[in-house]
């Protein structure tokens, strides 16, 4: 008799990323007025941002994405030089 695959089970799904309170939530907002093209956004995370092909501005291109994808949601927030980009987490 195997607990393996039990429901109720106590082991965290793999890869699974949780905050303090169980959540995994990550909203991400762009302010596509204060962008100033630079396009690091969308050069480091292809999956979250894009640019418009017109005034180089900020797509975005998924606004709540996997914990896969935090790590680098966060990171395109730090590396925006006009602060065009927002990460709330819940």
């Amino acid at each position: 008799m195997s607990d393996e695959h039990e429901p109720g089970g106590t082991d965290p799904e793999p890869g699974a990323e949780k905050g303090a309170e169980g959540g995994t939530g990550l909203t991400i907002a762009i302010v596509p007025d204060a962008c100033c093209a630079m396009g690091r956004c969308a050069a480091a995370e292809p999956g979250l941002f894009d640019q418009d092909p017109a005034t180089g501005t900020v797509v975005l291109l998924d606004a709540t994405p996997e914990p896969a994808l935090h790590a680098s949601a966060r990171l395109c927030a730090e590396l925006c030089p006009c602060g065009a980009i927002t990460v709330t987490e819940s």
